[in-house]
């Protein structure tokens, strides 16, 4: 019998598979292999707390379902240790700015600009139980409470897999003691396609905390992944907040010689600046590693809505009027007014300036991949540029999806447009 469905008004075959328009058919060890391989004609992308911004909160459900849509394959998350043991995906130390804590309690909500109001540390409370952080609801980038709840990280790939999104993690722990607790939790957890978790959640560590690949190798958990034929993904990151602290550059060439190892983030400030070694290693085509990635500081101040009730109250501070200052740029600093990147870059900068915020300069340093904030305004300005050949990335079988349908629906990055 020949059945029929009705679509926004319109009679269908019943049969008719309707293809999810802007989600691509990623395949996660080809995206895993990305990182690994210098491509001249694809940037990595990866999306920094997923695809947040217009009301959407970060690392919320919603912020990495919107930034599959947008035909990322990558995001960056962050994830703290509770009291209890959970894995919740919050970004700072305390509950107050992502969360309606105050609320909750009957406290006055944290201000982060002004550092009024109720924020405890994450660590602190408990996840599950009366009064746990489960019960939260998460604060869009304005401070508007939105009606989803903080997330644990098995909760978050369990989403991942429901959805049936094709999209790799970077695992940006925030608590070191939350990583062996990481890995147990996704241990038998999968995506659709059935690719054990602990194979595309990539382990992005602070390299301060493994120096050498005989202190990394020797963890339990590390030893376990080993043993059960699990395929590893780690990216060591250098920063010049640790030069002086220990030999970055021998620590990159020990861990470029493991088969787990992927790519580097190499955090540079400026050409010529501390670390700039690290980099130009994985620029030599004899090196062992070939990629590098790092992040975008593009900002994060996003224009204020009209609400007074909902909008973070900035106090004495005042948004310039012009966020580009002598080729720097403010950006929202807890509890202070906002600072030029260059005020804060210290010893980090051999010149002064940190560069990270201009496009055009990381595209020049030859990184492999970037996270961004506004990873959708990448990728358009990448694809302009012959730099999005997402095919590569495409499972067997499948082929990109046409996303402009998608992209006509609705105006993705108003935002993005002040840094473009």
């Amino acid at each position: 019998m020949f059945t029929f469905s009705v679509l926004f008004g319109v009679m269908m075959p019943a049969h008719v598979v309707y293809v999810q328009a802007a989600r691509q058919p990623y395949d996660v060890h080809k995206i895993i292999d990305a990182f690994r391989t210098p491509n001249d004609d694809l940037k990595i992308l990866c999306a920094h707390r997923g695809l947040r911004w217009n009301g959407t909160a970060e690392n919320s459900r919603d912020s990495y379902f919107r930034a599959s849509e947008a035909d990322i394959e990558c995001i960056e998350t962050d994830i703290h240790l509770s009291l209890d043991g959970q894995l919740p995906m919050t970004h700072d130390h305390g509950l107050g700015r992502t969360t309606d804590i105050g609320e909750m309690t009957g406290q006055a909500a944290y201000n982060p600009y002004t550092a009024e109001g109720f924020n405890p540390k994450v660590g602190g409370y408990n996840f599950t139980g009366l009064g746990g952080i489960e019960q939260l609801r998460l604060r869009d980038e304005q401070g508007r409470v939105r009606d989803e709840y903080v997330p644990t990280l098995p909760q978050m790939i369990e989403s991942i897999f429901d959805s049936g999104m094709n999209v790799v993690l970077q695992l940006d722990f925030k608590d070191e003691t939350a990583i062996e607790p990481a890995y147990w939790a996704l241990k038998h957890l999968t995506n659709r396609a059935g690719v054990p978790a602990n194979e595309w959640c990539i382990y992005k560590l602070q390299s301060v905390w493994y120096q050498t690949p005989e202190v990394f190798e020797a963890l339990p958990w590390v030893q376990d992944a080993f043993r059960s034929g699990i395929k590893l993904a780690f990216i060591p990151v250098y920063d010049p907040e640790y030069v002086g602290i220990f030999d970055q550059m021998a620590s990159a060439k020990l861990f470029s010689q493991t088969n787990y190892t992927i790519s580097l983030e190499v955090e540079l400030r400026n050409v010529g600046g501390p670390i700039q070694d690290i980099l130009d290693y994985t620029r030599d085509k004899s090196s062992p590693i070939r990629t590098a990635g790092t992040f975008f500081a593009g900002g994060d101040f996003t224009f204020p809505n009209t609400d007074k009730l909902t909008f973070f109250d900035t106090a004495n501070y005042s948004l310039p009027a012009d966020l580009h200052v002598n080729n720097s740029l403010y950006t929202y600093v807890e509890n202070k007014a906002p600072m030029l990147l260059d005020a804060q870059v210290g010893n980090s900068s051999s010149d002064g300036h940190d560069y990270r915020s201009d496009f055009n300069w990381i595209i020049e340093q030859g990184y492999q991949w970037i996270i961004a904030d506004t990873a959708d305004g990448w990728h358009s300005r990448l694809e302009k540029q012959g730099l999005r050949n997402v095919s590569r990335l495409i499972a067997d079988g499948r082929r990109v999806v046409d996303g402009t349908l998608a992209k006509t629906w609705y105006k993705r990055s108003v935002w993005w447009s002040a840094f473009a």
